[in-house]
């Protein structure tokens, strides 16, 4: 990682409005493009200071992510949103169900890794 990175997730959001000036309907739809931080071993990576913090908020949150994906998965009645900003954000477009809406989450994955990086971290 350079000085410069940025050990983030970061979220955009697109609330879309269609209204048929025929019929009178509207159609609301949400776009979410999520870049999530990957997580850290921090016992490899000797982080420190700020960066062990920021690495420990990264690791929680993931945590949080996999236990709803997880829970949504097994159909389990409580689904966790509440464990962090990104779930509670997400939760729609995780799979909350409230408004009866047909939400299509399309998980994208781009690792690119250095070999000592790899080693490294893992």
């Amino acid at each position: 990682m350079n000085e410069r990175s940025s050990r983030s997730h970061s979220l955009l959001m697109v609330d879309v409005v269609g209204k048929s000036l025929e019929s009178k309907t509207t159609l609301n739809g949400k776009l979410c493009i999520v870049d999530l931080a990957g997580s850290e071993n921090v016992n490899k990576s000797e982080a420190e200071g700020e960066r062990l913090e920021e690495a420990k908020h990264i690791n929680k949150s993931l945590s949080a992510l996999k236990n709803v994906v997880n829970a949504l998965k097994e159909k389990r009645n409580h689904i966790p949103y509440r464990e962090s900003c990104v779930t509670r954000i997400l939760q729609d477009s995780l799979g909350n169900d409230v408004l009866g809406s047909d939400g299509v989450s399309l998980p994208m994955t781009n690792v690119s890794i250095l070999q000592e990086e790899a080693e490294r971290f893992f």
